[in-house]
């Protein structure tokens, strides 16, 4: 019990020991909950009993009530019914220990009595609806991970002084770090709204430059009075203060060296450029896919811009969408570094629809911008492939594999190497996926990632003889080899969010400038396309196949044993018989060191075992011997070693004997056999 209690303590001192602090009101509430189990198993009397209960229910209550989940409330609603249901059993059990004279059972009562309880909850739960106050954060550090004022953890996520949602200084604020805000400072640095300030006296001179913005009110600006310092890092929790101080005090920025921080699934790539043209020596982008005009969707109240090309497939699946963060902080540029097949973009408060754009190459820009402003986070939402949506959509164009135009611009002996590299790869898959994906996988495992070593390759020629090189020449020679198989292809530039720079503490990844990289990617036939990944030491894309596609997978990789394991267990069930009847035999040949008593309920156990394999079962309430009588009837030899064995049965367990009457009573175990038990059972069966 005591360990129960201590185990959450216990694990809060190791994760701040290994530097992945756990947030303190999560231990709390842990401890909380180990000591409400802890008390639910030792019930050695009423009073703790009912004392778990009580602690669990505030457990309960408590954390719905804290919760910003409106889903929450379900968690109470599905603790009353467990209580319900323990106040049922609770009752029949005092029940039983009155004994009453009859007991009328029926399988309805406990689930009516549920349902009844549970129709209550749901009226009751409508009809307060809307008319209690909604809960409001906290304006002060309530615990220590919440930030506020004397408090800081290293645990801090998101409380008030957290940074990543609110600034709780309107008063005096010393520092700015929010993004999805409704709290504005004037600052010269680079914003995205035109914020409108009635204050009397001349302006105050600003050295913004010109860009486009968004218009707004002043209710939610401060004006300042000194140069406020800035903070880019993502952790949980400001050095600064949070709320009025006595005095103006003169908090340092905190600077970052992320290049944008990324709140969503790691091993992912974020494109910022793409090119489909390629002369033997650079890429570069031919073909114009630009859209000047996106499609405003309101989404909740929220507004959001999406690709015109990609709108209408993007809404008809919104199970397949994922939903990321990206926070800008030293991306000097107008584009956004987006992940694959991203539709649509949402920024809290920007509702003008020339404030996003599709670029030349395909990619999200903000134009009208020298840069994105640091600190803008931008909601991303971008479409999940399946494995199975590529192969079905995915073929290869005899017309491209033949004409390959980027061969023409390379040299005779590099456009023969990517052939043999292509002829070696994909010679025996059949389907244009498979043998993409041999001539990544022959890249990924017989080629050396090296990008700044001295030996590296510096053209594509001499990559491809020395096989070791940059991540820019594995995504040339990917594409080269995917429009050899008659697949379109392009390059594609950007980042690529490292799993280990996930930040527990702040939530998200930080992408630092040494993680630019390169990919290709290939087109479908509805012209989508999709991620591939030829350099070692990155993880690949994750294309999730149904359960169908597993299957047949399996099956084909597999076909022979599955084929054995088929024909084997037919056989098996074949000769069922025959296994059943010597499994017994031989549990009954090692069953010599029981005792009487234990070898005789054996020996009756392994009768009806054989019998229930015959097809014969004995029926429910029948005693053992007169089912043997019945069953041993035709026999008269069978049937007197039956009669012995009943009888010697019926002396060692009713009598005062404590061994068996007659040595030879067990050997009706040897005679019973199942083949023995199946012709009784014929010689009983009348004939037609």
């Amino acid at each position: 019990m005591f360990f129960l209690c201590a185990t959450p303590i216990v694990f809060a001192m190791l994760a701040r020991a290994f530097g992945a602090p756990i947030p303190f009101e999560m231990s709390g509430l842990t401890t909380f909950a180990s000591v409400s189990l802890a008390l639910a198993v030792a019930d050695s009397s009423r009073r703790i009993s009912s004392l778990s209960v009580v602690t669990s229910g505030f457990l309960i209550l408590f954390c719905a009530a804290i919760s910003d989940d409106q889903n929450a409330v379900i968690l109470p609603l599905l603790w009353m019914l467990i209580c319900v249901w323990h106040l049922v059993a609770n009752r029949w059990e005092r029940l039983d220990l009155a004994m009453p004279d009859s007991v009328e059972r029926t399988w309805s009562l406990r689930p009516r009595i549920i349902l009844i309880a549970l129709i209550a909850l749901l009226i009751g739960g409508y009809a307060i609806k809307g008319r209690t106050p909604s809960s409001k954060p906290f304006e002060f550090g309530f615990m220590p991970t919440s930030g506020g004022t004397g408090w800081s953890d290293p645990a801090a996520r998101r409380g008030v002084g957290s940074g990543d949602e609110a600034i709780a200084a309107k008063d005096h604020a010393e520092s700015f770090g929010a993004v999805d805000s409704d709290i504005f400072l004037e600052s010269t640095e680079s914003t995205l709204f035109d914020m409108f300030n009635d204050s009397l006296g001349p302006p105050k001179k600003k050295k913004n430059v010109s860009e486009r913005r968004q218009g707004m009110n002043n209710e939610n600006v401060i004006p300042m009075h000194e140069k406020a310092a800035r903070t880019d890092q993502g952790a949980g929790s400001f050095s600064t203060e949070r709320l009025p101080a006595k005095k103006h005090t003169h908090a340092k920025s905190v600077l970052s060296t992320d290049i944008v921080q990324w709140d969503g699934p790691t091993g992912i790539r974020l494109a910022m450029h793409r090119y489909d043209t390629f002369d033997g020596q650079e890429w570069s982008q031919s073909s114009n896919l630009s859209n000047p005009t996106l499609t405003r969707i309101d989404i909740k109240e929220a507004p959001w811009f999406f690709d015109p090309a990609s709108r209408d497939s993007f809404l008809s699946e919104p199970d397949a969408v994922s939903v990321g963060l990206l926070k800008i902080i030293g991306l000097d540029s107008q584009r956004l570094p987006v992940p694959m097949l991203t539709s649509g973009v949402h920024i809290k408060k920007i509702d003008r629809q020339d404030f996003f754009a599709i670029s030349k190459d395909g990619c999200f820009f903000m134009p009208g911008r020298i840069k994105v402003p640091p600190l803008t986070v931008i909601h991303v939402a971008n479409a999940l492939l399946t494995e199975d949506d590529i192969r079905e959509k995915l073929h290869a164009k005899s017309e491209l594999a033949a004409t390959v135009p980027h061969m023409h611009s390379l040299e005779p002996s590099t456009a023969n190497l990517i052939n043999e590299l292509v002829q070696s790869a994909g010679v025996r898959a059949l389907k244009p996926t498979d043998q993409l994906a041999s001539c990544i996988d022959q890249l990924r495992t017989e080629f050396t990632f090296d990008r700044h070593a001295d030996t590296a390759a510096s053209t594509l020629r001499e990559f491809l003889q020395s096989r070791q090189g940059g991540d820019h020449l594995f995504a040339t020679t990917a594409a080269l080899m995917a429009q050899k198989l008659g697949l379109p292809s392009r390059l594609v530039t950007g980042f690529y969010v490292r799993p280990d720079a996930y930040e527990i503490t702040a939530g998200h990844s930080c992408v630092q400038a040494e993680d630019v990289h390169v990919w290709a990617e290939v087109q479908l036939d509805d012209g989508r396309w999709f991620e591939i990944e030829p350099t070692p030491g990155y993880i690949p894309p994750h294309y999730k196949p149904s359960w169908g596609l597993l299957a047949r997978k399996f099956a084909v990789a597999h076909w022979p044993l599955m084929l054995g394991s088929t024909l084997s267990i037919f056989l098996v069930y074949l000769t069922r018989r025959i296994w059943v009847d010597l499994l017994l035999s031989t549990a009954w040949y090692l069953s010599g060191f029981l005792k009487p008593r234990q070898r005789t309920r054996l020996a009756v156990g392994i009768i009806e075992a054989r019998a229930r394999v015959a097809g014969t079962v004995r029926p429910v309430g029948q005693s053992q011997r007169a089912w043997l009588e019945d069953l041993v009837r035709p026999d008269s030899n069978v049937a007197v070693v039956a009669k012995r064995f009943t009888d010697s049965a019926d002396s060692l367990f009713f009598g005062n004997s404590n061994e068996l009457a007659h040595q030879d009573s067990l050997q009706l175990v040897s005679l019973l056999r199942v083949r023995t038990i199946i012709s009784l059972k014929h010689k009983t069966t009348p004939s037609v």
